[in-house]
């Protein structure tokens, strides 16, 4: 019976520090930008040269929504250039985030070759629109 106990409660330790693992790598990929205190939108596609601060806060809102989540390592056949892209600044941090130039629901993180998904396309691109990022812009 001793032994029994012995045998699960090292399962149980087991277990445990896997899913402890598993949620500290999580954490690790995980993008977050709703601390930001600015964001601003960079569009230099189609001879539009456009550099926007945003200020509306229920476009703020929409943009972090749509771009936080897990990052993951991946080689999609989208297009992407940080002549489209969103920063998100935090004080001295800041994350650039590069949507794909297609309709692709991906986004790029910065030079970086880790992506996220895009929550909702339509919605950031709406938002986008009327700072006048237009896609596609291939």
């Amino acid at each position: 019976m001793k032994i029994k106990l012995q045998v699960a409660g090292i399962c149980i330790v087991i277990v445990s520090l896997v899913a402890l693992v598993f949620v500290l790598v999580r954490m690790k990929n995980y993008i977050d930008v709703s601390s930001a205190t600015e964001v601003s939108i960079k569009y230099h596609c189609n001879g539009a040269e456009i550099d926007v601060i945003v200020t509306d806060e229920n476009d703020i809102k929409v943009l972090k929504e749509n771009l936080t989540g897990a990052s993951f390592p991946e080689n999609p056949s989208c297009g992407f250039s940080l002549d489209i892209s969103i920063r998100f600044t935090d004080g001295d941090k800041s994350i650039v985030l590069c949507p794909a130039r297609d309709t692709c629901s991906f986004a790029r993180i910065g030079e970086t070759g880790r992506y996220i998904n895009i929550k909702d396309r339509k919605a950031l691109e709406t938002v986008l629109k009327k700072y006048g990022v237009i896609f596609p812009c291939v």
